[in-house]
Order: C-alpha cells, then structure tokens, then sequence
C-alpha cells in the first residue's frame, strides 16, 4: 500500500476516517467509541478493562463484555481494511489484554498537532516557533470527538486534550505579541475569550494587543468586563497580573511598547512579564524563595479559599496550617503562596523550618533571620549577631513593603516568633504540626485527611489516569488502605511509578496486611513511619509527656473507630479527669484528632504506628490486661444498659463473661442509655470483632447478648446484623450450646427484621433445634414466635398464626406477662393481615394488658401503635387517628424521637388522617417519617424524595415490612 492510500484519522474535531479525499464511514456508535480510545492511546496499548470503561461508561455487567468488545473490534478491523482497498491492513494490532493502533504523525492529526508542538519548542527563533505553532493550532475542525457519545471518554482525556490545545493557543497569542503582530491577534482574541471568558491570560493578551494597536479605551473596556465577570461568576476580582497590566494601561507605562523589529532579535517579554514592567528594576532586591508548585496538586477547596482570604485580607494577613504528619500541610501552603504571590511585589520569603523532618535538626531563629536578611539586601558584615536584634532589624526591613514569609514545619511558637516580619502590609504563612495559639492575630487552618474523591484524584494524577481507569477498585483499595493521608497517597503511588510491571491490584494486596502495611509505604527518602516518629520522639523527649506516651501506645491495641473519655480512663487505669487531659495532649501533639467534645479518634495508620510502639515498648500481658479492661468496660455498661430499657430481659446479662458492675459508665436513665448507645455502637460493634479474633468467646457473647435491646430500640437492625453475624461466628468457634442458640436467635430476627426472610427461618429452626436438645422450651417457643413473624412476612398466614398460637402455650407455661403480651401482639398483626380485624383488635388489647402489667411501657407503645392500625383497617379511622396520636406521645415519653418507632407510627397517622380527609396533615406526617427513616438509613434519598413529591405516597418497604 503506497503512502497516498493510507486511511489518515482526525480526532481534533468529530471522529473523521479518510482515504485519499473520502469518508470511511464509521457508522457504530461503539465502534466509534473503540477507534477514539485507541487513537488517543495510539501506538500504545490499551486494555480490554479501559476500552470497556469507555464504552459502557462503568454501567456494563462485566460478565460477556470483553467478547464484545472483541465483536466491536473484529468490525472495526473490516472497516478499516475496507477502507485502506482489497490489499489494505488494518492498523490495529492485538496487544497483551487489550489492542493498539499504529500511526504516523502523517495518518493522525493528534500525533501531527503533537509533532508541532515539539518542534515549536525546540524552534530557533520566533518566527520559526510561530510558524509551527499555527500549522499545529489550524489542525482543529471543532469541538474534538462531538460525534463519539462516550462520557467517560470526554471527561477524561477530551478534557485534558482541550486544555493542551487552550495551552498552545496561549502560547501562540505570546509568541505573535512578541513579534508585533498585535492588530491581527485583536479579531481572535476576542473570539477566544468570549468561548473562554474565565480564563484570565486570554484577557490579559486581549488587553495589550488592544492597547499596542492604539485602542486604549478598548482596552481598559476589556479589563471593566472580564472584572465584572468575575464577580458576577465567582464572586472574585481578577488576579495580580490583570491587575498590574489595567494600571499600567493607565499610565500608557513605554515599558508596554514593543516594536516588531526588536522584537525579532531578541528575546521579548512574555505578557506575565510585561505586566510586572510597572514595579521598576531599582531598588532592593525581590527575593523569589517559593519552592516549585506541585504539579499533581488537588482539591483543599475550602482550605485554600480560607488562607486567601487571610492573606489578602484587611486584617494582619498572619495564618498557621496545622495538622498531623503526612496530611500535606507543606505543599497546600505552597501552593496557597504562589495563588497570592503577585499581592507581593516586594518579596517572597520561604524557609523550612526543619521543626518535623526526620533526622534533621530545627533551625535557630538567628540562622533564618540572617538567611531572609542577606535575601533582602542586607550585607552580611552589618546583620547583628544578636538574636532579638537580628529581629528588629528584619522588622525594620520589612516595614512598609509588601513581603509574604511562609515559615514551613515550625517546631512551635517560640522557633516562629522572632521570624515575623514588619508592618501591616507582609503576609505570613506558617505550617506546624502544633497549634501555635500564643502567637498574637494568628489565624489557624486545621488540616486533615483528604475526602475520598480527593484522594483518588491525587492518586490518580500521580500514577496516571489510565492506570487507575483499569483497576478502579483496587485503585480505591489503596487509597483507603492509605487512610486518604496524602504522604501516603503519594508513596503509594511513587512505588507503583518506579514498578511498572506491577498492576495496582498487587499494592492492594501488599497493602492489606496490616503488620506490614508502614513498611509497604516507604520509598527513596520518604516514610510514613518515619513521618509519625518525629512527633512521637518530640513526645517521648518530654519526662511529664510519659503518661501521654503511654495512652498512645496502648491506644494502638484497640480496633475502635474512636474513644471516649470513660474508655481512654479504662484503659490506662487512671481516673476520667487524668484520662482527658493526656487525651488532650495528644491532640496537641496531633497524635490524636478530638472531633467532638469528648470523643477522641486516631488515624488508621498512625494506630498502626502505636501498635508497633506498644509491641516494642510493653509487655503482651500488660497490653492483654488493658485491652481487657475496656472490654469488660463495655460489657458492664450494655448490661446496665439492658437493665434499664428492658427489665424483663436481664437474664441477658448473665451471658457470657462476668465483670463488676463498677466497670460501666453510670447510665442512669432511658435517654442516657440511647445517646449512649448512637454514640457507641461502632465501637460495640469492633469490640465484639476484635474479641472474637482474639478467640475471648465470653467477652464476645456476653456484649452482643447485652446490647441486643439498646440497638433494637433505636431501631439500628442494619448493625444488629451486623453484631449478631459476628457473635454467630464466635458461638461456632467456641462450641458453647447456650451462645450458639441465643446468636442463632438474635441473627435470625435480625435478618428477619431486614427482610432476609429464607436466610432468618434457617437461623431460627437452628436456635429452636439447639434449645429443645438443651431442654428450654421458654427459650424454645420465643423462636416459633419469630418463625411466626416471618411465615406473616411470607404471606403464610395460617402457618404464622400456628407458630404464634404454639409459642403463647409455652409463654403460659413459663407464667411470663412481657412474652405474652409480645405474642399477642404479633398474633394480631397477623390477623390484620389474614383480614380478620375483630380478631386482631381483640389481640392487640389484650396485648397491652400483659405489657402494661408487665411494666414494659416501650414495648406497650408498639402495641397501642399495632391497636390503631387495627382500627383503621376495621374502617374506624378517627378511632385509629386518636390511638396513634396517643402511641406518639409515649414514644416522646419514652425516648423514641428520631428512632424506627416514631416512624412507624407517624406514617400510621398519616394513613388515618388520609381516611379522614385530612390531606395536608397526613402529607405532613408522612414527611417526618421519611426524614426519620432517612436519618436511620433505613431508607435512601431517592425514596424520601418520592415521598416528599407524592400526594399519597406507597408505605415505604421496612415499615409494610413490619406492619
């Protein structure tokens, strides 16, 4: 095949195939798809996974996916054969996983708009690098790829090939200033910024193209409508650059003549240089200190926007980042400085401090302040050797200019106090791993963990966005794994840059095994672990910190998302007072983070980072004893909890291990024991895990034994699940018949709860099964109760009301009020369902009866709320509206705000106030109980908001679940 018959490809523009002269058409969507991704990969391989991605945009099933794509490719081949004539080949080539295809800067024009490019910016001399930039930017036929409908596709790689060709084009618009062609850039400048109104260069090119051309006005014009713009669009005044080059205008500044001919033999101003001409050369030096800005930064919206207005404010323009090692405090700080740099035409000072750096020393105030002194001009035979006076010369050097100070990784206060410059009109910013709130009008930006979608952009700029479009999974796995701590991210992301054979998914695994994962995160000079020892050494190093050290250690043990201040006490053995105050100097030493009053959490990394402290420094007994007693603290205060919420069920708190009773954290009432237990349930959860991994069996029984109704009250049957899989687990572990039975048992009406209807019968025939081998047929007949319940939810009423009927005979037996009247009460729902109303409502209050007497008012509440329904249902609906209204206020009166019940029982008023008539308030209630529902998780946004749209919306699936 001659050159004159390839088929040549565009992608600067809709997706164009060609050969001499004419269309091959590509009239499949997917194919189209397929041929966009593998040019703009072209001559590099690209994988199954990401050509999957691009063509299903991540809805696709992966199950016959990939033959698929091979079905697409297969076309797309004959396509192109077709197109290239009978002798032709196709150029794509099948490649490891995936496919690539070949081209020349000749066949493609993105391959031939690269080319340019490269050679513009190894050009001679302006014209030359004119020259080849125009050829590349005439290359563009519109909006790239319009005609390839990939989302994926266009968020990704269109976007970054529109920002390359906006980049040239901005090169281009320098390069024609510099050789004087100002007149003919006027008509496209225009153009470009009235696609591009926010981006402040092209206005800035606009505006000295207009005014080199003698169109002042115009000029200043241009400047008036992009600042309106920016206010009106985002609420900010143009940057430094716009700003200098208006005053410039202004003063019709010679500095912003340039003629052509000089233009062409020497090396011209760039615009950015140019709209600094009107701050002179003369005088003092302008120390230019920033570090580089970091490519691959990302997010820190909030912060950022916080630290601008610090600096560019009326107020003294002083702020310290603070937070923990390894949360980026360093390179946000640069990048907020170069953001404000151009408010500080005198001078930008940096200096690291070294006040965290491992095996470095911190700097002597004397040693910087002879470093920024020499930086602004001071010979070094007139800087005093005294420290304070050293100081006050700086000041005075600063006085009156417009300086920004960014003192890196301070130590603390005292290393930054001598440091601070001047005047008003100097900026200061400071990054410290302390709060450094003895500096006087110092602001403070804490600074934490990235969110999630930070983190894997970050990840993803660093090891390249393909890579990550082809493991997406794994690729979350390591960012979590990493905590979304951004040394982390990137130590991360540098070891699979220096492994290319590795695929994301193997540092996923090497990651996931926690006594190795600090060891994983370490490359070159950079280390997680020696990032946290550096805080740790400066805790250590102090005699009155050693308790302090001691709480970090053992903090470590545990496998808790965070602490309170009964448990931290618990655990060290020491009172709550002492136990808050070495909690609080931890968070000074940002070891540990205080995200609410009283409450304490540590990152999981630096947990890890304890756990090796702890191994290292304490004895396995000591360890094992203080893990033990915050166990057993738990255990007590569930068992407490249990007590009080439900009476009749304290042989609950018999199971398992027994611990004193002291151990608990002094519930004393229904309300103390539901905040309590919405604060605590995480941790309950990971304690009953980490118990059952340490095979203490007992501990592990007894705490999911006795926290079984605190959850259940709040209506937390998501985590009862959860709680109740892992103390089944446990019970299978251990053998012991009672704990297996009862795990069975909690499992089961857990799942049945949630709707796991099959799953919960098996899990209750097992409970029934092993009770009846050990001879309790109390305990027996509460498990045909629960099979009842779910043979309703099955719709096999006749069978529930069996089972029902056999579990009342052996309540009776047993002489026990509360189960009855829980029997009863289901019974009725049951009837209601199998629509023998008379029946149910008979049940129901009977039902009642039993719990009144029985003293369980709760229990009564649901009750009362199962008797309304029954009268609705029986057609008396201002009947049933009454008792509901009654049920609420017990359910205020007992504590059951803002849980499940409320709900219910809301959504049943609604339903006898629609009966009624009462539209407005029935919609009314109904919208409280799905914002309750909501809030419990219990359900989604999406069905709130259909509730909350609907003039008579469906009973929502876990309340008809329960009705």
């Amino acid at each position: 095949m001659t050159r004159g018959e390839e088929v040549r490809f565009g992608v600067l523009g809709p997706l164009e195939v060609t050969r001499e002269g004419l269309v091959v058409p590509v009239s499949a969507v997917k194919q189209r798809v397929v041929l966009a991704t593998l040019l703009l990969h072209a001559n590099r391989p690209v994988s199954l996974d990401l050509l999957i991605e691009r063509i299903w945009d991540g809805t696709a099933e992966r199950e016959g996916t990939r033959a698929a794509v091979q079905a697409h490719v297969g076309r797309l081949r004959g396509t192109l054969q077709a197109g290239a004539g009978l002798e032709g080949r196709s150029p794509i080539r099948t490649r490891d996983h995936g496919y690539g295809i070949e081209v020349t800067p000749d066949t493609l024009d993105l391959a031939r708009f690269q080319d340019l490019v490269s050679r513009a910016a190894e050009a001679g001399d302006a014209e030359e690098e004119g020259a080849l930039l125009r050829r590349a930017l005439t290359l563009s036929r519109g909006p790239i790829l319009a005609n390839v409908p990939s989302a994926s596709l266009h968020q990704v790689e269109v976007a970054w090939l529109t920002e390359e060709h906006l980049r040239v084009q901005a090169r281009w618009f320098d390069v024609g200033l510099r050789l004087g062609r100002h007149d003919e850039l006027v008509a496209e400048l225009r153009t470009v910024t009235a696609a591009h109104p926010l981006r402040e260069p092209f206005w800035a090119q606009l505006m000295l193209a207009l005014h080199r051309s003698g169109r002042q006005a115009e000029a200043l014009r241009a400047y008036e409508s992009v600042v309106a713009l920016l206010r009106e669009e985002l609420g900010v005044d143009p940057g430094g650059e716009l700003r200098r080059l208006h005053r410039a205008i202004l003063s019709d500044d010679p500095e912003l003549a340039l003629s052509p001919a000089a233009a062409r033999t020497a090396i011209a101003p760039s615009t950015r240089e140019v709209a600094r001409a009107d701050g002179g050369h003369d005088g003092p030096p302008v120390p230019a200190e920033l570090p580089a800005d970091a490519a691959t930064f990302v997010g820190r919206r909030s912060e950022l926007r916080l630290l601008h207005d610090v600096l560019t404010g009326d107020g003294p323009g002083r702020v310290a980042v603070v937070g923990a090692g390894g949360t980026g405090k360093s390179a946000l700080a640069v990048h907020a400085a170069h953001g404000v740099a151009e408010r500080f035409p005198d001078g930008l000072l940096y200096v690291n401090l070294h006040g965290a750096t491992p095996n470095a020393e911190p700097l002597e105030p004397q040693e910087v302040l002879r470093r920024f002194l020499r930086s602004l001009g001071a010979a070094e035979s007139a800087i005093p050797t005294e420290v304070e006076e050293a100081a006050g010369r700086f000041r005075s050097f600063t006085s009156g200019r417009r300086v920004l100070v960014v003192l890196d990784n301070a130590r603390d206060a005292a290393q930054v106090r001598l440091l601070l410059p001047g005047g008003d009109g100097c900026g200061v910013l400071i990054t410290s791993r302390r709060a450094l709130g003895s500096l006087d009008g110092v602001a403070h930006q804490r600074l934490g963990m990235l969110p999630d979608e930070e983190a894997l952009s970050l990840f993803a700029r660093l090891v390249g966005s393909t890579r990550v479009a082809e493991e997406p999974g794994p690729a979350a796995e390591v960012v979590r794994q990493c905590g979304n701590l951004p040394l982390a991210v990137r130590i991360a992301a540098a070891r699979l840059t220096n492994r290319p054979a590795w695929r994301i998914s193997t540092l996923a695994d090497r990651l996931a095994t926690e006594h190795r994962r600090l060891s994983e995160l370490r490359v070159d000079d950079h280390a997680v672990r020696a990032s946290f020892m550096v805080s740790y050494q400066d805790l250590t190093a102090n005699h009155d910190d050693a308790d302090a050290a001691r709480v970090f250690r053992l903090l470590g043990a545990l496998d808790l998302p965070g602490v309170s201040v009964p448990v931290a006490a618990a655990l060290a053995a020491v009172p709550h007072e002492r136990a808050e105050e070495l909690l609080d100097r931890l968070v000074d030493m940002q070891l540990v983070e205080n995200p609410a009053p009283g409450r304490y959490a540590m990152h999981d990394l630096l947990r890890l980072f304890a756990r090796e402290r702890a191994a290292e420094q304490e004895s396995r007994e000591y360890l094992v004893r203080a893990v033990e007693r915050v166990w057993h603290h738990y255990v007590a205060t569930a068992r407490t909890a249990t007590g009080l919420v439900r009476p009749k069920a304290r042989w609950r708190t018999e199971v398992g291990v027994q611990v004193p009773s002291s151990q608990d954290v002094g519930l004393t009432t229904k309300e103390h024991v539901y905040r309590w237990t919405d604060a605590e349930t995480c941790n309950v959860l990971a304690v009953v895990a980490q118990a059952t991994r340490a095979s203490d069996h007992e501990v592990a029984a007894a705490l999911a034994a006795a926290f079984a109704f605190p959850l259940y009250d709040r209506g937390r049957w998501g985590d009862q699940l959860e709680l109740f899989t892992t103390a089944v687990r446990s019970a299978e572990s251990s053998g012991e018949p009672d704990h297996l039975a009862l795990a069975y048992s909690d499992r089961g009406w857990a799942l049945s709860r949630l709707g796991h209807l099959r799953e919960a019968i098996d899990d209750l025939r097992r409970s029934l099964e092993v009770y009846r081998r050990m001879g309790n047929h109390h305990r027996a007949a509460t498990q045909l109760e629960g099979l009842g319940g779910v043979y309703r939810r099955l719709g096999d009423f006749e069978n529930a009301i069996g089972h029902y009927l056999q579990a009342l005979d052996g309540f009776r037996e047993h002489g026990d009020p509360y189960l009855q009247g829980g029997a009863l009460s289901n019974l009725g729902v049951t009837y209601q369902h199998a629509g023998r109303h008379r029946e149910a409502i008979d049940a129901h209050t009977r039902s009642i009866a039993f719990l009144r007497d029985s003293g369980d008012t709760l229990a009564a509440a649901a009750a009362l709320g199962n008797l309304a329904e029954g009268h609705r249902l029986a057609g008396e609906a201002k009947q049933a509206a009454v008792l509901f209204e009654e049920t609420l206020a017990l359910d205020h009166q007992e504590g059951l705000a803002g849980t499940y019940w409320e709900a219910e029982h809301l959504w049943g008023l609604g339903r006898a106030l629609h009966d009624l008539g009462e539209d407005d308030e029935a919609r009314r209630c109904w919208r409280r109980s799905a914002e309750i529902l909501l809030t419990l998780r219990l359900i989604g946004a999406e069905e709130r908001d259909a509730v909350v749209a609907a003039d008579h919306p469906p009973t929502p699936e876990i309340i008809e679940r329960h009705l």
